[in-house]
């Protein structure tokens, strides 16, 4: 782990990130390390919490897309994120077919609760995550700081279907809480009652048990528009009540990815009803937004028109949940500060540590570590200003 002085990193971002406000300094880099380099091809941190210890926790996987055969690895921090444990825990694919990808939140009586996603894939092969995939939702829980867990039961997944959380916990202003998630198969396959697209798990119990996937971002958005597929999602909530969600989409391919921007749809009634979607300015993919104490919304997302690299783990901010201001990218620390290919963006969560600092996780590739991917988990500590 590493200390580098506010000037460099500040000269660094002004220089690379063209896209950020003047009005805006961007943000400051007060520490970086690898949280995990000895996992070959470590990928796709699953979530980021702060226990009532004080230790932080995140989970990653060892295959991208969780590709049949993929691990999950839990890891610990007991001096917020200076340095990271060895994994502590392994989750196994139940056969080889199976893919896994797991993530934490923590629930509002302080608790830590674990969704391990498991998919089915058609076979064994790398190209197999392009194909039919079904999943399910495995929630565990742990009352004590992440120790130990204990199985709580399932989400309610449709059958036959691919669905996947994203990795977030909201609190809306009823109470309840939301988890972002979406579901998708086939027309034949779609059975009565379940409803598919991008939208949220509720609960309104505290996080005891939950309801079936509510969606938020109709699609098409309009009879003038195509399907979108929206998938990644995740949500502002203001304290004047609007809800406003934003999801990925990938329906422009190829020298078109650069198209592909997030889109947002708002409610104001507790997520029952949803405005029509509106495409927004940002080319994002797995957006996570958490709020600063200074009441400022931040969203992390990679970019995939990032003016340094095809694909780059970026962070905005914004007073309000609609305007977003560009203020840069965390410092990546096997490479100099700069991303050294596109790996990067896939997936990411950041927690609050107070004044206006935060903790965030993201993967990174460095060609000097082993693997195919040779990718590895990274962290920094960051200031909004």
């Amino acid at each position: 782990m590493k200390f580098i002085p506010y000037l460099f990193i500040t000269l660094l971002l002004l220089s690379t990130v063209s896209m950020a406000d003047e009005t805006a300094p961007p943000l400051e880099v007060l520490r970086y390390g690898p949280v995990n380099d000895l996992v070959i091809d470590a990928v796709t941190p699953g979530g980021l919490v702060k226990t009532t210890s004080g230790d932080l926790l995140t989970t990653f996987t060892d295959k991208g897309d969780s590709a049949a055969g993929s691990r999950c690895y839990l890891v610990r921090s007991k001096d917020e994120g200076v340095t990271w444990s060895a994994p502590y825990k392994i989750f196994e694919p139940n056969n080889p077919r199976e893919g896994l990808f797991t993530e934490l939140v923590t629930l509002p009586d302080d608790s830590v609760l674990l969704l391990i996603i498991r998919i089915a894939h058609t076979d064994t092969s790398p190209e197999s995550v392009f194909a039919y995939r079904e999943s399910t939702v495995e929630l565990q829980r742990s009352e004590d700081n992440g120790e130990t867990f204990q199985p709580v039961g399932f989400l309610p997944t449709a059958p036959k279907a691919l669905t996947s959380t994203t990795g977030d916990l909201y609190t809306l202003p009823n109470g309840n809480l939301i988890i972002p998630a979406y579901c998708y198969t086939t027309p034949a396959l779609q059975h009565p009652g379940y409803h598919y697209g991008a939208g949220f798990f509720r609960s309104q119990d505290g996080g005891n048990h939950w309801g079936p996937l509510e969606v938020a971002f109709q699609d098409p958005p309009s009879e003038e528009e195509t399907r979108q597929g929206f998938n990644e999602a995740a949500f502002v909530v203001r304290d004047d009540g609007m809800i406003i969600a934003y999801a990925r989409v990938d329906v422009h391919q190829g020298a078109d990815f650069k198209l592909n921007h997030m889109w947002r749809t708002q409610s104001t009634d507790n997520g029952v009803t949803w405005t029509p979607p509106e495409e927004t300015g940002i080319v994002g993919i797995y957006p996570t937004i958490s709020t600063l104490p200074s009441g400022e919304f931040v969203m992390a997302c990679g970019i995939r028109d990032s003016p340094i690299m095809r694909r780059t783990t970026s962070l905005f901010t914004s007073s309000d949940g609609l305007t977003w201001t560009d203020r840069g990218h965390p410092y990546y620390s096997r490479s100099n500060g700069l991303p050294a290919n596109s790996a990067t963006g896939g997936s990411q969560d950041m927690v609050a540590l107070g004044d206006n600092t935060l903790y965030i996780v993201f993967y990174a590739y460095d060609p000097a570590l082993p693997g195919i991917n040779k990718t590895y988990i990274d962290g920094n500590v960051i200031r909004l200003e």
